[in-house]
């Protein structure tokens, strides 16, 4: 998964175009999933918008970047809406439980350090799918210069109930061990509200 969080000056225009045309352009580039979300809370985050692509491996991840790129219509409706990276990710998704491809509700996203694995997410769910519609562990593979290895997304309808699960998974003493081992921790979160 790649993921570009831009600074975007007319977001109902990004969101419009991507509903248009965009969103089936990346497909038909080999995308396999795309969305949008903005980040309504997340400290100098906030305001940003997360714009995410799934791709079969890191080699068509860079293909089908340089593809959206190249392509001048694409170019030129994100000249037309202000929309500018600040960063770019790419990330290999770990694991996935319930519905991780809403197309609206809420989201958040948890950036963890330490060794990153999938052991004990089916214990993380457990708690989590009593707030959450998903939940999806994702490894950094190119993050830049960054402390976070990890990231843990959620996806919602509601992010007080989102929340009240989140704190049963972290207080659950098998978790707690199994991040003890591996050093992972927690080092912040932010709040997306998905719009395409």
């Amino acid at each position: 998964m790649t993921i570009a969080v831009t600074a975007v000056q007319d977001l109902d225009g990004f969101v419009e175009a991507s509903n248009s045309y965009g969103k089936q352009r990346v497909l038909d580039m080999g995308c396999k999933h795309t969305s949008i979300t903005k980040i309504i809370m997340g400290g100098e985050a906030a305001g940003l918008v997360g714009v995410s692509f799934e791709w079969e491996s890191v080699d068509a991840a860079i293909a089908g970047s340089n593809a959206v790129n190249s392509d001048s219509q694409l170019m030129q409706m994100m000249g037309d809406c202000g929309v500018s990276v600040v960063r770019r990710s790419v990330l290999e998704i770990l694991a996935e439980f319930g519905e991780t491809r809403p197309t609206s509700g809420f989201g958040t996203a948890v950036y963890m350090s330490g060794n990153i694995s999938a052991e004990g997410m089916d214990t993380a769910w457990g708690h989590m799918q009593a707030g959450a519609n998903g939940l999806q562990l994702n490894r950094a593979i190119a993050n830049g210069i960054a402390p976070w290895t990890g990231l843990v997304v959620s996806f919602a309808d509601s992010v007080d109930d989102l929340l009240g699960a989140a704190v049963n998974a972290w207080a659950d003493t098998s978790m707690q061990a199994r991040n003890s081992m591996n050093d992972v921790k927690p080092l912040g979160r932010v709040i997306n509200e998905i719009v395409a």
